[in-house]
């Protein structure tokens, strides 16, 4: 794939808000419909251990009612036109987007800019959420797969708020009172800490409509990001980490600490973990599930945040396969460090990346999403043609070199979840 195939993409245009706060247009004609999101730069990685969770709950209270609107007004006026509106906090960002058509964008618009600048933050609402929240919590402790992650992250993140759960805890969720929700919103909620990003069938004047509607963005200082150090990515870990529950299968992960979204082996290691792990013709999956039969579930992922990130093969067996999944993953990995990738496998890994970038491009709500965390990760726009460079940059020399750093089985944490007592 030649990246000047990409030379005509089209560059969302970027306008520095009065105050901070960033816009991000990209007009598509040819769609049919307009997707809009308003990012946080700041996600769960970046709360103190005191307001672990907050940024999540934030999340779910803006829905809850507004100086003007109650919270089933709010959901009518989405209903009522048909937008199809989302919220989610990760541990780099919290998004809150709409994809709606051309005609309905201004009403939605303004309910949307009214929902995350004026909430309400009634006391019976916060009441509500915090048990919302605690059961949500309570689910996350009940899905295995989610308990052992959680785990596994703190295992290889330590203190860093990369190690900790984006819902928070019991504990924390139940100190969320008026008066702290309040100062954190106007602060989470500072223009500098906005991107806005619009997309799709944009007619002449729509940005800066945008731009009249949120011009209510408080101008606080942001909130002040842990102080925690980024975990040292040469400072690899091993060992186990075993919990124990009434399940029946075993989840396992094994894994250790990888690279960050600024790490220059970020596209490498983004390869490997899809050579080994990352479709049905990688070799883990071939391994584990094909020939030998011992799991339904394996697959492997590269976590590659803001500031940190890590590597893993997960999966579940059935308790009695536990050992010889190990084993076979354990050869693999060694079997990729000793002979390094064949030329076969680098050429179509090569393809599958190449080819979900360019699916990112289809869609107006996938146009949005990638303008805002290009902005959010970069600080700019990264071209296609970019990618697809680095990509095509990789060599079975580098590949080599980062298997021997990053999927050593020999310096990995094994940590599995077991049946047995809770």
């Amino acid at each position: 794939m030649n990246p000047q195939r990409f030379q005509n993409e089209i560059t969302p245009r970027r306008v520095e808000l009065p105050g901070g706060a960033v816009l991000l247009e990209i007009a598509s004609p040819t769609a049919q419909a307009v997707s809009f999101g308003v990012w946080l730069r700041r996600g769960s990685a970046a709360e103190t251990p005191e307001l672990s969770g907050v940024s999540h709950f934030l999340e779910h209270i803006v829905f809850k009612g507004t100086n003007t609107r109650t919270a089933l007004e709010i959901a009518q006026a989405f209903d009522s036109v048909g937008a199809v509106v989302d919220a989610y906090t990760s541990k780099d960002y919290v998004a809150f987007t709409m994809r709606v058509l051309p005609e309905f964008f201004s009403g939605s618009v303004k309910v949307l800019a009214d929902m995350v600048l004026r909430p309400a933050l009634e006391g019976k609402a916060i009441d509500l959420e915090r048990g919302v929240i605690c059961e949500e919590i309570q689910e996350a402790l009940d899905t295995p797969e989610d308990r052992l992650h959680d785990a596994f992250s703190r295992r290889l993140y330590g203190e860093h708020g990369r190690g900790r759960p984006i819902l928070g805890t019991p504990d924390t969720v139940r100190s969320f009172d008026q008066e702290l929700l309040g100062e954190t919103h106007r602060r989470l909620f500072s223009a500098p800490n906005v991107v806005l990003s619009l997309a799709g069938n944009l007619r002449p004047g729509l940005a800066d409509e945008v731009a009249e509607v949120f011009a209510g963005l408080a101008q606080a200082e942001p909130l002040a990001a842990s102080t925690v150090p980024v975990p040292d990515v040469t400072a690899r870990q091993s060992g186990e980490l075993i919990l124990e529950s009434p399940i029946l299968q075993t989840y396992f992960e094994i894994g250790n600490l990888g690279v960050s979204a600024h790490h220059p082996d970020r596209v490498p290691v983004l390869m490997l973990s899809n050579l080994l792990g990352g479709g049905m013709s990688s070799r883990i999956f071939q391994a584990v599930r094909e020939r030998e039969g011992l799991a339904y579930t394996i697959y492997n992922y590269s976590d590659i945040g803001l500031d940190a990130g890590l590597v893993s093969c997960a999966g579940s067996c059935s308790p009695d396969n536990e050992p010889r999944v190990r084993e076979v993953v354990a050869a693999e990995y060694r079997r990729l460090l000793q002979d390094g990738p064949t030329a076969d496998e680098v050429a179509s890994n090569k393809a599958q990346i190449k080819s979900h970038l360019v699916f990112a491009l289809e869609g107006t709500h996938n146009q949005m999403s990638r303008a805002a965390k290009n902005e959010l990760y970069f600080g700019r726009f990264v071209p296609v043609r970019e990618l697809v460079g680095l990509v095509e940059a990789v060599d079975i020399e580098v590949l080599t070199r980062c298997a021997t750093e990053y999927f050593d089985p020999d310096r990995m944490v094994q940590a599995a979840h077991r049946p047995g007592k809770r």
